[in-house]
């Protein structure tokens, strides 16, 4: 009888931590998304780089 119990408890036990490793995941990936989407990007403003040559 206690075997019984045993095995339900385990099985409920494992399925848990599948669904939370599982769930972690996609959350993971739900967070990288909202950080990229949410990221300003600087500007690309135009900058003289050249340099005046004296002779």
């Amino acid at each position: 009888m206690n075997w019984y119990i045993l095995i339900i408890v385990g099985v409920a036990a494992i399925a848990l931590i599948i669904f939370l490793v599982i769930r972690n995941q996609k959350d993971e990936i739900d967070l990288k998304k909202k950080l990229n989407d949410d990221y300003i990007k600087p500007k690309h403003e135009h900058i003289d780089t050249e340099v005046d040559r004296t002779t």
